[in-house]
């Protein structure tokens, strides 16, 4: 790269543009979707399967009432980070919401942890709008604090959803953050993207600690950019504000639309699917 085209490229990241040659995104965006809607759970996640219910049935509810075709829920959100599960509790539960996303339409993506044989894994399941399991994603980049309780996951990256081919990642898998995981970052949402994924679910139980926010939130818009796609993130509500923001983050290095972090919310949110060709 000549000088002249690296000062040039510096210059757009610092104004927040990308830094692909200008005619590589317009042809990514040539075909243009209709825009799709999800509505975010940014709510308190307790360790209490039945608790954390009470937020889905409110979630699912105002999803089919304001016409958002996905609900996003946090990381662990069915289960809370409890140490030892319930199998059967978590299964009950992930029963009743497989029935709400059938009487309500809804393609639900619900964080858990879910018993396989011997192993816990920290899950997505994806329950479609027949209440029908459509996929499961388990997290692949554990945190210290993950790796005592849960196995890393081997799943699929992507995943064909209510006509989208949809990536899937949960908290760390995104940002690999120093000090908390093992590196190298494997760039899964590159991945995700060389797989077809024309939007990529980003399911957070982050914390409130602010340290990290800036760190947070860059990786998302840098990794969208990558990605060439959307990303749309929800995360737990951590009192008294969580570090990093749920809602929807562009290609072009910032939030189309972001939650408030100071307080729980349920928001249905629009993004527009990239054209993959």
């Amino acid at each position: 790269m000549h000088r002249r085209e690296f000062l040039q490229n510096a210059a757009a990241l610092g104004a927040g543009g990308a830094m692909w040659p200008q005619g590589s995104q317009a042809g990514e965006n040539a075909a243009v979707t209709t825009p799709r809607r999800a509505t975010l759970a940014q709510v308190a996640v307790h360790k209490n399967v039945e608790q954390n219910l009470a937020g889905a049935r409110q979630a699912i509810e105002q999803a089919a009432a304001e016409k958002g075709e996905f609900v996003l829920f946090p990381e662990m959100f069915l289960t809370g980070y409890a140490r030892d599960i319930r199998q059967d509790e978590a299964a009950a539960g992930m029963a009743e919401i497989a029935e709400m996303c059938r009487k309500f339409a809804v393609t639900a993506l619900v964080g858990t942890a879910w018993k396989e044989d011997d192993k816990t894994f920290n899950q997505v399941r994806i329950i479609d709008a027949a209440g029908a399991l459509a996929g499961v994603y388990a997290k692949k980049c554990l945190t210290y604090g993950d790796a005592k309780t849960v196995s890393p996951g081997t799943t699929e990256l992507v995943f064909s959803v209510a006509g989208l081919t949809v990536g899937v990642l949960i908290c760390n898998d995104l940002w690999v953050t120093p000090g908390y995981s093992d590196g190298p970052n494997p760039h899964l949402t590159l991945q995700q993207a060389r797989s077809g994924a024309q939007v990529i679910f980003h399911h957070i139980n982050s914390g409130n600690g602010q340290n990290y926010r800036a760190y947070h939130e860059s990786n998302q818009f840098v990794r969208a950019a990558e990605a060439k796609c959307p990303i749309v993130a929800v995360n737990a509500f951590t009192p008294p504000e969580v570090n990093a923001t749920s809602g929807v983050v562009g290609t072009d290095f910032r939030h189309l639309v972001a939650l408030p972090r100071d307080r729980a919310a349920i928001q249905t949110v629009e993004f527009l699917p990239t054209v993959r060709s």
